[in-house]
């Protein structure tokens, strides 16, 4: 079998300044030159193999996929900070750990998670009230991180954080995602910056973020026990062993919990709030359905399930912007995808943003358009041109939390409120730092229906 053609080497170092500020417009650039699949490695790098075809996508996360494990970007420099938790964990430790947390986000767990769901977001618009009275403007993102992160808190811990603990829990967890960046996206920053000591203080945060887990951990110990994912986690058994999780391994799991959950929801609800306000037609049919569907009954666990419009927007907006813009695997051996050799120790480089825009798969890939995520039309399509939640074994965990959370959120905001944008918020791009944020701040006011 052939290998995709490599992109020479002087092109790609003096394309490494570009590369830095937006790799998704180098790396769509090159896909437009080169096609689905190209190779290129900078400077002594292992060689990486981008791809945005469905094919590659498939057969490296699901076909054959135990030829492919994560590279040391997640299980090494994200583990620094976040430790060795689902997302960052792999082998046969990986998979005791997922059959192990894998109950926790069952169907029935999550229909009692949904009312502490449902608490969390009464608050946050009583929030959105006050700001309406007073007229006071808001960070659309700041509002999404706070009820995203409150949620999870809940949802892990039944009593919550005062605001105090919030704020610093999730300030620490911000800075610490704000930094990973530099060292993963730059290798050859890892010994300047490990000299100039951010490598240190860095990992001095995610280890406060540890011992305040730790102490939370201790606390419940000593309480009567409660009915969230902080108390599943500490009644699960090892079947070989029938040995609890360690301390360590819990923090490691509550952690990323943290870490991979909020962040990824967070920017999910700013994209998909910001779309439908630059699409008036789309928004009008939004709230025409959350009224019908309310008009039934309550929309909770049960509930969301009438909101098939809802949905298709909120699938959209993850084609548009997917929180993991990016993820890699590196081959364990040789191997030949049938279109494509692959040599062993070549990372595959599965650029999620550019399968999801790709032309050959998507009409008009940069337009907005819900009405392409019906289930007819995802049946039509390639399984895995759409994979914002990963696929195969190692499908995202908390990818049925995160839709249930977001759809809850959006029907209860929607509903009661509008949002103005700022002039100038429609010139919005994409920031793909670890997860894709905005590159702006958009403000917006808010407004009671």
């Amino acid at each position: 079998m052939p290998q995709p053609p490599s992109i020479p080497r002087l092109k790609v170092l003096t394309g490494i300044p570009k590369t830095i500020r937006d790799p998704i417009k180098t790396f769509n650039g090159y896909s437009g030159i080169y096609g689905e699949n190209y190779l290129l490695s900078v400077g002594g790098s292992r060689r990486t193999h981008l791809t945005i075809d469905p094919d590659v996508v498939q057969y490296v996360l699901q076909k054959n996929h135990r030829n492919y494990e994560k590279s040391e970007i997640q299980t090494d420099q994200v583990a620094r900070y976040f430790g060795h938790g689902l997302l960052t964990n792999s082998g046969k430790s990986w998979l005791t750990q997922r059959r192990l947390i894998q109950p926790g986000f069952h169907r029935k767990r999550l229909e009692k998670l949904t009312e502490s769901m449902q608490s969390v977001i009464d608050l946050q618009c009583e929030d959105l009230r006050a700001k309406a009275a007073s007229g006071t403007k808001m960070n659309l993102h700041h509002f999404t991180r706070d009820a995203v992160f409150r949620i999870i808190v809940k949802a892990i811990f039944t009593d919550g954080f005062n605001e105090e603990d919030t704020a610093r829990l999730n300030a620490a967890i911000d800075k610490v995602h704000g930094y990973i960046i530099y060292p993963v996206r730059v290798p050859f920053l890892r010994g300047p910056l490990r000299w100039l000591g951010q490598e240190k203080k860095h990992i001095g945060l995610a280890n406060d973020v540890r011992r305040d887990i730790q102490r939370r951990i201790d606390l419940r110990r000593a309480e009567d026990p409660k009915d969230d994912l902080l108390q599943m986690l500490l009644d699960t058994r090892y079947e070989d062993t029938g040995e609890p999780m360690t301390d360590e391994q819990l923090i490691d799991e509550v952690l990323i919990l943290f870490a991979a959950g909020y962040e990824t929801s967070a920017n999910s609800l700013a994209w998909t709030i910001w779309l439908l306000l630059r699409h008036p037609d789309k928004m009008a049919l939004v709230r025409k359905e959350i009224a019908e569907a309310e008009a039934v009954g309550p929309i909770d666990f049960e509930g969301v399930r009438r909101l098939p419009y809802l949905t298709q927007v909120v699938d959209e907006s993850l084609r548009m912007y997917p929180p993991a813009w990016i993820t890699d695997r590196v081959a364990l051996e040789d191997d030949d995808t049938g279109t494509f050799s692959i040599t062993k120790g070549t990372v595959i480089g599965l650029f999620i943003h550019g399968l999801h825009h790709n032309p050959a798969h998507w009409e008009a890939p940069y337009e907005f358009r819900p009405e392409r995520m019906t289930p007819e039309a995802k049946k039509a399509r390639h399984p895995s041109c759409y994979v914002p939640f990963g696929g195969g074994p190692r499908l995202c965990i908390g990818n049925h939390f995160a839709m249930l959370e977001m759809l809850l959120l959006l029907s209860s905001v929607l509903k009661d409120f509008d949002f103005e944008l700022e002039s100038g918020a429609e010139l919005v791009g994409h920031k793909p730092l670890i997860t894709l944020h905005m590159d702006r701040v958009v403000r917006v006011a808010v407004k009671e229906i």
